[in-house]
């Protein structure tokens, strides 16, 4: 059956606050999502050896995550009630200069190269702009194609854990540096 004319895929797709209700949802996006890296060792994609972050407890700042109990949220993208992404953002970094962190961003393998990520980034940017915040940290593996990712959107790398560019370590881990989160913020999507 063909869409009806002027029918948008991406206008399927819509963005809206992650509640605590979908913490079993979001574990299993980043199981989905690390079980397909391919390019990570196999000790880090295996869930006996790597549990996915419990995102209920998370979003609700319970244990162990209420020691620093900043500002955070989620937000999913969802066709119809299917939840196929999320972002989460705390106002915290690292990072000096940086007042905030993109602490995950999972888009389901199936799902990617749709505009989704972007989608979830720009409406992350949206309520950390609230706060006037507009730089921004983020964490992705040397090895990712998340890295094409957060060149597109405007990302500079700022930090890595390689020390030797000859040896590539798979699980190496590049921190991307965003300025730019105002003009993020702006996008019409």
């Amino acid at each position: 059956m063909k869409p009806p004319a002027g029918y948008n895929r991406s206008m399927a797709f819509r963005v809206r606050p992650g509640s605590s209700t979908d913490g079993p949802t979001l574990m299993h996006i980043e199981h989905s999502c690390r079980t397909a890296a391919t390019f990570l060792p196999e000790s880090l994609r295996d869930p006996g050896q790597n549990r996915p972050r419990s995102w209920r407890q998370w979003i609700l700042c319970h244990p162990p995550y209420d020691r620093h109990p900043t500002a955070r949220a989620v937000f999913v993208v969802y066709e119809h009630n299917d939840i196929l992404g999320f972002v989460a953002a705390v106002h915290d970094s690292l990072f000096g200069g940086y007042r905030a962190d993109i602490a995950s961003l999972y888009v389901l393998p199936k799902y990617r190269r749709r505009g989704l990520g972007e989608m979830l980034l720009v409406r992350a940017a949206r309520w950390l702009q609230e706060d006037g915040i507009s730089r921004v940290t983020a964490d992705c593996y040397a090895r990712d194609r998340c890295r094409g990712f957060c060149d597109r959107m405007g990302g500079v790398v700022i930090s890595s854990t390689q020390d030797d560019a000859a040896v590539v370590d798979m699980a190496a881990v590049v921190t991307y540096g965003f300025a730019n989160f105002k003009e993020l913020a702006a996008r019409s999507l």
